[in-house]
């Protein structure tokens, strides 16, 4: 598949009108494998950056959500980066809310403390795979808690051990918290090797020179390299056979560009015998990022 940009705003805006449309299908509830997804944890894993659109999307035909996509949640989701296939999953994948949680009653201990008296009747939270995500996804971005949302990782893994997705976040986690670029890779080639996704973070080039550019998130799985633009316009994506190289721009080169340690993927492409480039660079502008990311594709870049 060639590399071509999608403009993906008109999409969505003509998706706006055929949603508000349709009624809520009735699905069975047996269909899904987990607790529903709430709006506000949608919109933190949309803002994160750190899932692209298809996994998202997974998820939220494995569990449901528990909301009806109204126009004003809608145009919050859009404004957090939901993609038109993110969209229609909300819109197709409503779970009305189970059964009321009851509250705890409390009783007195033998020190005299207040302590909760457990409900038999009520519905407790279950910890689900997903469930660990979210915490680790609280701990990570809202507490700035690291030890937490790694604590919270390693559980979802050994609860599912071959599940790409807390590999795949603690990839990112070891890059951008910690700096650990031996843990960030090693999770990552975990996660892409299960079917999931590296995902890093980088600026794409519209001129050549990084004065015209877009920020968003590159994503690396086994067969496909996918970039998604933070400003919900751009994307694109090409197959692993359609790479012909990828290498890291030369220091005479970088010379000329505002943003350091550039590489370029070079496509295979009939009308151009030398292929087809495009710029990028990680937002830190390190050298050594561009060169995982080379590491983490596993294309010759001579």
């Amino acid at each position: 598949m060639n590399m071509t940009y999608q403009n993906e705003t008109m999409i969505l805006l003509r998706f706006a009108a055929f949603f508000l449309l349709l009624m809520i299908p009735a699905f069975a509830f047996g269909q899904y494998r987990g607790d529903a997804v709430k709006k506000d944890r949608l919109v933190q894993v949309l803002l994160s950056k750190r899932f692209q659109s298809r996994d998202i999307v997974q998820i939220i035909k494995e569990n449901g959500v528990d909301f009806q996509l109204t126009p004003a949640v809608e145009n919050e989701l859009a404004a957090a980066g939901a993609r038109p296939p993110v969209l229609e999953a909300v819109r197709g994948n409503y779970r009305a809310a189970g059964p009321a949680v009851s509250r705890q009653k409390t009783t007195k201990n033998n020190a005299g403390k207040v302590a909760p008296k457990t409900n038999s009747n009520a519905v407790q939270p279950s910890v689900t795979y997903n469930y660990l995500l979210d915490r680790a996804i609280d701990f990570y971005d809202n507490k700035k808690n690291r030890q937490g949302a790694n604590d919270s990782l390693q559980e979802a893994i050994k609860l599912q051990p071959k599940n790409p997705r807390a590999y795949q976040f603690l990839g990112f986690m070891n890059l951008y918290g910690n700096r650990n670029f031996d843990e960030a890779e090693r999770y990552w080639k975990t996660a892409v090797n299960l079917g999931g996704s590296a995902v890093l973070r980088v600026i794409h080039d519209h001129n050549g020179l990084f004065t015209n550019t877009c920020s968003g998130s590159l994503y690396i799985a086994k067969d496909i390299v996918r970039y998604e633009s933070d400003n919900n316009i751009h994307t694109f994506e090409t197959t692993d056979k359609n790479i012909k190289s990828i290498k890291v721009n030369s220091s005479f080169r970088r010379l000329f560009q505002l943003k350091r340690g550039s590489f370029k993927i070079v496509l295979n492409n009939e009308d151009d015998k030398d292929g087809k480039k495009f710029n990028f660079a990680p937002v830190s502008g390190d050298t050594d990022v561009s060169k995982m990311i080379i590491r983490l594709i596993g294309k010759n870049n001579n």
